[in-house]
């Protein structure tokens, strides 16, 4: 009962991932289009093209996101993520929350694995191959969700290429680490703003997200720090050695996947014989 408990929390967790965002730059090339808008969505695709190609990187994201209680009242949770990324097949995150748990996922080119300190449990999922089907993996068949997810993926550009309905330049912002360019930007599901370095590298320094669609429009945020695209990266950090006491759970999914489906009794006839 504890382990199903920690399955349902941990996807309650993980589920926040960055929005569908995406952009069309044709569309935006449409009479009566913003000033500023093609620049806006050029600037988005460059970001987009320069992570996707980025054969490795780490970063620290610290986080909030919004719960909506009952009485419509919104209340922020927090949460500090460290992750590494190697290309093609290399994934750490390092999560800590706000009242202190902490939690990781990992993904070693063979295994996907997530694991919780304090419920001193992990589950795990063979899935051999590149980082776009490890994750698209986590999400799609185990059911799990991370945070800002699209923006590990080789494909970030196609997916910017097909969501992103509108995209503009709100304004040129020197009160972060290094002058950005705030763009807003429409998908079908959410709203979201990014803040990209207006010169150098564009990495993202900034993004929020609301979810227009949900009762309260609750939101998500992300603040990106210590950027580092040649970080010192060793195999022992995507190794998994869970300590003594440890046990392996599977996942949710899994779980619901192994419950047999329960046998239909045939419908007796009226007036038949017993």
């Amino acid at each position: 009962m504890a382990a199903r408990k920690f399955l349902i929390g941990l996807v309650l967790v993980l589920s926040l991932s960055w929005p569908h965002i995406a952009a069309s730059a044709a569309q935006e090339q449409t009479s009566g289009a913003p000033t500023g808008t093609n620049d806006a969505a050029a600037l988005l695709k460059r970001a987009a093209d320069f992570l996707s190609q980025s054969p490795h990187f780490s970063v620290t994201i610290r986080a909030g996101y919004d719960v909506v209680q009952k009485s419509g009242q919104k209340v922020e949770f927090g949460e500090i993520r460290k992750v590494v990324l190697q290309r093609p097949d290399r994934f750490r995150s390092d999560i800590e929350r706000s009242d202190g748990e902490k939690e990781l996922v990992l993904f070693d080119g063979k295994d996907i694995i997530v694991f919780s300190e304090k419920g001193e449990v992990f589950a795990k999922a063979s899935r051999p191959g590149d980082l776009d089907g490890a994750l698209t993996h986590l999400l799609s068949d185990l059911k799990m969700r991370l945070p800002l997810a699209l923006m590990y993926l080789s494909r970030l550009p196609i997916e910017i290429e097909k969501r992103v309905r509108s995209v503009e330049m709100v304004e040129r912002t020197v009160i972060l680490d290094v002058p950005c360019v705030h763009l807003t930007a429409r998908t079908e599901a959410v709203d979201f703003q990014i803040w990209i370095p207006s010169e150098g590298e564009p990495l993202p320094r900034r993004i929020v997200i609301t979810y227009k669609h949900d009762k309260g429009e609750p939101q998500f945020w992300a603040n990106f720090s210590e950027w580092n695209l040649s970080p010192n990266i060793s195999e022992s950090l995507f190794a998994f050695s869970p300590s003594e006491g440890v046990r392996q759970i599977p996942f949710l999914a899994q779980m619901k996947l192994a419950q047999p489906e329960p046998v239909k009794q045939p419908a007796r006839k009226k007036g038949g014989k017993k």
